[in-house]
């Protein structure tokens, strides 16, 4: 039996020939780079479907050295501010006429490197990171140096030669430790997943400079790790060890999540007998019988600077570092004020 011919794969001249147009039409269609009038774009659009061609993006890479790609790296996957960042970014950059390749870190430095490197392996035109711990991995400015950089969340802005894009986690932490030092919290715990994470400690330093204010407040801090069911296993323990806790403030919305289902298990509806604050305002937040009291990020806003940033900085490497600080918003709901 003979073998099946192999079907050609269409090229840039047979889409440009079926569309009764030049090449370079074709490519100014598939890349953005000059704009098409749209009759011919559409043209062809059609040929192109016609004929199952697809844009030879490795080709297109080894000929201008350059992608229309943005890498963007988080921590965590099922943080649900993470979750919305990186979805306003892919609008924005499908707006712009670039892809976006995503991939997580799992909160793990050697796994940060990893798929530093493999991304690095796209020659992307901008890379949006939000890193592990404070500190913005040297691998970058070494090897990558052509490569623009915005840092966005859990990043000090005095220490980065990067633009940033960050809240002021100091207020924010001051605005719920004064909320539950108003409502009577006398012993407060702050459940973290790291002590290595800037906006964190940032966060932790204005609850704590609260409480020392106030005078005769108590505030603990459990390291609780990145996993929602390990953190919620480490709160039962120590509210076991401490049952004069008063107040809970979960620092993510995995660790609201955690305590949450801590709560759940030991048959506590917050704020009878423990009061609870989280950060990152999520719908799930409201969509329950006590809504969750949390510390509101403009998410929108931030993802909007971060790609300000990294398209001013893809069109002009030479463009001054900013550091971009916003606001975030106290939201009070039932979860303390029904205390």
């Amino acid at each position: 039996m003979e073998p099946e011919e192999v079907k050609k794969r269409p090229s840039i001249k047979d889409v440009a020939r079926e569309a009764g147009v030049s090449t370079a039409t074709v490519s100014h269609v598939f890349s953005g780079k000059k704009p098409v009038h749209e009759a011919s774009a559409q043209k062809v659009r059609r040929a192109a479907e016609k004929l199952g061609y697809t844009m030879d993006r490795v080709a297109a890479q080894l000929r201008t050295r350059r992608t229309k790609i943005i890498a963007v790296l988080v921590p965590n996957l099922e943080d649900l501010f993470l979750n919305r960042f990186i979805s306003l970014i892919e609008s924005r950059a499908e707006d712009a006429g670039y892809q976006v390749i995503v991939s997580c870190s799992r909160d793990d430095l050697k796994t940060e490197q990893d798929r530093l490197r493999a991304l690095m392996g796209w020659r992307p035109s901008g890379l949006i990171l939000v890193p592990c711990i404070d500190a913005i991995p040297d691998m970058l400015a070494k090897q990558h140096p052509e490569v623009p950089v915005v840092a966005v969340d859990r990043v000090n802005p005095a220490f980065s030669k990067y633009d940033t894009v960050t809240t002021d986690d100091y207020a924010s932490g001051r605005d719920v430790g004064q909320h539950l030092v108003d409502l009577d919290a006398r012993s407060i715990l702050v459940v973290a997943t790291s002590d290595k994470i800037f906006t964190q400690k940032e966060r932790i330093r204005g609850v704590e400079d609260c409480a020392r204010e106030a005078g005769n407040v108590i505030v603990n801090t459990l390291i609780a790790g990145p996993d929602a069911e390990k953190a919620a296993g480490k709160l039962s323990e120590w509210l076991d060890a401490h049952p004069e806790t008063e107040a809970v403030i979960g620092l993510t919305n995995v660790m609201t999540l955690a305590a949450l289902s801590t709560f759940a298990a030991r048959g506590i509806e917050p704020p009878k007998g423990i009061m609870l604050t989280g950060f990152h305002d999520s719908l799930w937040m409201t969509a329950r019988r006590v809504p969750i009291t949390t510390v509101a990020q403009p998410v929108d806003a931030i993802a909007d600077a971060a790609w300000e940033r990294i398209f001013t900085r893809i069109g002009k490497d030479d463009a001054q570092v900013r550091h971009v600080i916003f606001k975030s918003t106290l939201i009070k709901r039932r979860s303390t004020l029904d205390h």
